[in-house]
């Protein structure tokens, strides 16, 4: 695998420089910040060989490094061999922190590449205070999968099944719209998957270590969209969803849908665990945080 690092790291080089981006950011998460992401999204793990469960990877036209804390500093020594990657050692006094290092790396007015989808609200904020002295210009809608990792797995559709907390769903879609009315908002979204897990009293295996499955689900007043792979839902819990006031939508679909809600639609949703494109999304409606 290692013998494919460097090959790898030049083909996203020249994405980034088609796309005119000068640095790009690869933290290990997926689009609901899991600890734990599924196979498609180890995008990090993919490009530097590190197999470890926290790191972030930075690359640039002539520089390449992985942020990873103590826990990991001989196992990524090891994989990192002979990749080119350089290893930061994360909160030791001589390493800078991922802000620091881009904001010495970067020229005024160069460009920060970084996947919406998999890069959270908080980060992206953070990150872009840090960098503001300079002017750099935040770009989150560079997918470096696309053209890159030919053979990326695809999105995980292992099967849903019912689960029984000894609270129906209905009761628990009432109790969320409680928590709506009294802070007077039209929808709440849940972005993290163990919240629409117990939401919906469904469990999955998308997900390693935790029984979940990949999800979206935006709750209204009257009614309730669950963006997922369909083929993970038999149809008996279809059914049931659809009884519950519950529509199927695609996974992908997440994103359309809140562009096409009314502007200043007050909405609730956690931003630790809303990635950037969902706050691209909501920019026109009025942000509750949860």
């Amino acid at each position: 695998m290692k013998t494919n690092i460097p090959e790898r790291i030049a083909a996203l080089r020249e994405a980034m420089k088609q796309h005119k981006i000068d640095a790009y950011i690869i933290p290990t998460s997926d689009p609901h910040m899991s600890e734990y992401p599924a196979d498609c999204w180890k995008y990090r793990e993919w490009i530097s060989g590190f197999t470890g469960s926290a790191g972030t990877v930075i690359i640039t036209a002539d520089k390449a490094g992985l942020w990873t804390d103590s826990r990991y500093f001989l196992q990524a020594s090891t994989q990192l061999e002979g990749t080119g990657i350089e290893l930061f050692k994360m909160m030791l006094p001589e390493t800078p922190t991922i802000p620091e290092f881009l904001a010495h790396e970067l020229e005024k007015g160069q460009t920060v590449g970084l996947n919406g989808e998999t890069y959270s609200l908080a980060e992206a904020r953070t990150l872009e205070k840090a960098l503001a002295g300079k002017r750099v210009r935040m770009d989150g809608g560079f997918d470096p999968a696309e053209g890159v990792w030919s053979d990326r797995p695809p999105l995980s559709a292992a099967p849903v099944w019912a689960f029984d907390s000894g609270v129906t769903r209905r009761e628990k879609l009432a109790l969320l719209r409680q928590d709506m009315a009294a802070r007077d908002a039209a929808y709440l979204l849940l972005t993290d998957l163990t919240d629409a897990a117990w939401t919906l009293e469904l469990r999955g295996g998308d997900v390693a270590c935790t029984p979940v499955f990949l999800g979206f689900l935006l709750l209204g007043r009257e009614e309730a969209v669950l963006c997922a792979q369909a083929e993970s839902f038999p149809e008996d819990i279809r059914r049931q969803l659809a009884a519950d006031g519950v529509a199927l939508r695609p996974y992908g679909d997440i994103y359309a849908l809140l562009e096409t809600l009314p502007a200043g639609t007050r909405v609730m949703a956690d931003s630790a665990t809303a990635n950037a494109r969902i706050a691209g999304c909501l920019a026109h409606t009025e942000w509750l945080d949860t």
